[in-house]
Parts: structure tokens; sequence; C-alpha cells
């Protein structure tokens, strides 16, 4: 029989090096779960830990780090007022606000940050929370303790395989809540990585949206043969004259990019976007850009910053992955490489593909069980 007592933590060390820690595991209050995780995805922010190519600052900061946060896994251990029976399998929500993870200095929900407390906006935008694999250890972990409010139950007809998916899905879930996206909207989706295939699979699943009205930007097509069938059209990225046009048609504009392209995508989308048009910014950059503020001003637009989500959304991606036609997407925006975790070397491995691969596709990571 396992025990629960000790786990392993796979902590990023420094760029490149992930080590395997032996740490003590237990829960500390009654709503506690320890949830062992089964199948993860990879972030475009856990890659840019991972390479070193976050500023110098956040990396001694972050560092040494447990990595990942997108992911399914399975309660082995429950608090009694947890309310999750051991063999559950679960999605974790990686966002733990002030009120959870401080009860000390906030003391109940009244009493949260100005994000999280009623009226607020939102616990995704809290001040002072936890973040697995941000400023805590994530889930490269063989078992891990959290909050039992922050597991959702993955419906039995739903794999894991699709499961692992829901939290990206959240957080564009979170972004088209704010937004307010029509059946209507044509929308432009900056980039053709695995958040923007997530991001086109989600417009047309959960909002209408049909694929025509869609264009997707971004390079190295000839490695992407299958996301077209995901949207309408496709443009190079690349070609200054692509969008074209596109000028002034856009609803609705999606940068699912970030970094050192973030200048020109963000050109790109206030090009693109009609008068009184939004964006959608999920792709930070780690440096202050240049931002064209007269054309912002004289069309109106709205830029919206949405990286994060909370349970509503959870709860409701987790309830729409159980449509067949959906797991169909969802399966093709899988990379086709598979990987499975028993060492610190497995995960390396795992993160080296993610960050050197060409396809589009999401990279995720099965995790070994206790032997």
């Amino acid at each position: 029989m396992a025990s629960w007592s000790a786990a392993t933590a796979y902590r990023l060390t420094q760029p490149f090096r992930i080590e395997a820690v032996e740490r003590e595991v237990k829960r500390e209050r009654a709503d506690d779960v320890l949830v062992r995780p089964r199948m993860t995805g990879v972030c475009a922010s856990d890659l840019k830990l991972y390479a070193g190519t976050r500023d110098r600052r956040a990396l001694s900061r972050k560092l040494p780090i447990a990595l990942l946060h997108e992911g399914v896994g399975e309660v082995v251990e429950s608090g009694p007022s947890a309310g999750h029976r051991p063999g559950t399998r679960v999605v974790v929500v990686p966002n733990i606000p002030c009120y959870v993870a401080y009860p000390e200095r906030y003391h109940s929900r009244a009493e949260a940050c100005a994000a999280c407390r009623p009226g607020g906006a939102g616990e995704n935008y809290c001040l002072d929370h936890l973040y697995l694999s941000s400023n805590t250890d994530g889930l490269a972990q063989t078992v891990l303790r959290h909050p039992g409010a922050l597991v959702v139950p993955v419906p039995p007809d739903v794999p894991d395989e699709i499961a692992v998916l829901t939290e990206p899905l959240t957080t564009i879930v979170a972004g088209c809540e704010k937004v307010g996206i029509r059946p209507g909207c044509r929308c432009l989706i900056l980039g053709n990585g695995p958040l923007a295939l997530l991001v086109a699979v989600a417009l047309g699943s959960f909002y209408g949206v049909q694929r025509e009205a869609i264009c997707m930007s971004g390079h190295g097509w000839e490695f992407r043969a299958a996301t077209p069938s995901f949207v309408g059209s496709v443009v190079d990225a690349t070609d200054p004259d692509a969008f074209a046009a596109l000028r002034d048609g856009i609803d609705v504009a999606f940068e699912c990019v970030g970094g050192d392209a973030n200048q020109d995508t963000l050109e790109q989308a206030i090009e693109c976007l009609r008068p009184g048009g939004t964006a959608v910014l999920f792709g930070p950059s780690e440096r202050s850009i240049p931002f064209n503020t007269r054309e912002v001003i004289g069309k109106g637009l709205a830029f919206v910053g949405r990286n994060r989500s909370y349970v509503p959304h959870f709860a409701y991606v987790t309830e729409r992955l159980r449509e067949p036609g959906l797991q169909a997407l969802l399966a093709q925006v899988r990379s086709p490489e598979h990987f499975y975790v028993r060492t610190a070397e497995d995960l390396n491995h795992a993160l080296y593909h993610a960050w050197t691969k060409r396809d589009g596709g999401k990279t995720v990571i099965a995790w070994g069980g206790p032997e």
C-alpha cells in the first residue's frame, strides 16, 4: 500500500535542469486533499521558465520550482470536509485566491483583496494569490496537497487525454466571457500554437462562431498541416502585406503569442480590428513595448487581459467536455509524441521536446503511479 507521508517534487533548479527532491506531504486543513497527477499539459509559461527566457529577476525569484499547472489527477486522500472520495478523478484549479491561500490574513471572502471580494473583478485577478508553477510548486510532483474546494471532478465519460485540456480552455472561456462573443463575430487568432488551436475550437464549440468567420495568423505552416481545418482562413504572420485584407474588419482579436513577438501581434490586432473592436490578450511580454495609442483611441478599441480562471469556469468546461463532437476536435490538438514520466530525466526529456518541437500541438505528459 502506498504511503502518502512523502512525495517527490521534480523541481526546475536552473534552466534545462530538473532535479528530484524528496519532501514531506500531508493535509494541513480539514478541506485539503492529496492528489496524484495522472496527466499534465505543458504551457508556454512553463517553457519560458524551463528555457530561462523569463526576466533574470523573475527566474531568481521563482526557482527552484516544480513546473506544470494544467492537469488531471486522482484524489488519494481527502480531509473530512473536502467532499472528495479517494479514487475520484479531478482537474486541479491552479489559482489559489488570497482568502484560501492566506486565511490568517483574509478571514473570509468578504474581507479578501479588492479583486476577490463580492463585486470585485474576480478571483482570477487576485492581488495576493498562490498559483501553481508560478509562485508555488506545480503539478510536477508524485503527490501534492491542494484545497478541496479547488479541484473539480471529471465526468466518467471524459478521458484523461481530454480532461487535461480543461485549464487552458477555462482561460479562453474567461476571456470570451469578458468580451461577450456572439455567433456572428469575425475573429482573428494571432498565433498558431496550442493555445491558438484551443481558441479556435472554443469559438466554434462553445460560442457558435462559424469556422469561415475565424482567421488564424502564424508561421511554419508546413509543420501544421491539420491546423487550417480548425479555421476558415490562415495568413502568414511574416508577410507584412498579409493582413491588408483583414483591415478594419475583425470584431475580436485573440493574442496568443506574447514574448518578443508581442509588439508585432498587437500592431496586427490594431490594424485589423474594426472601430469599437476588442483584443483579448493571452500572451504576456517580458518587457514593455511601444503601443500605437493614436490608432487605439481613434478606433475606440478595447484591450482585455486574461490568463487565469476560477472554479465556475472549470465546472462549465468539464461538463461541456462530455460532448463527443468536442472530444473529437480536441483529440487533434495534442502533439503526436507521447511521454510517460517516472524520473526527473523523463520530465526533462518531455519539456525539452515541448521547447524544440515544430508542430503546433499540445505536449501532454502521463505520470507513473505508485509502484
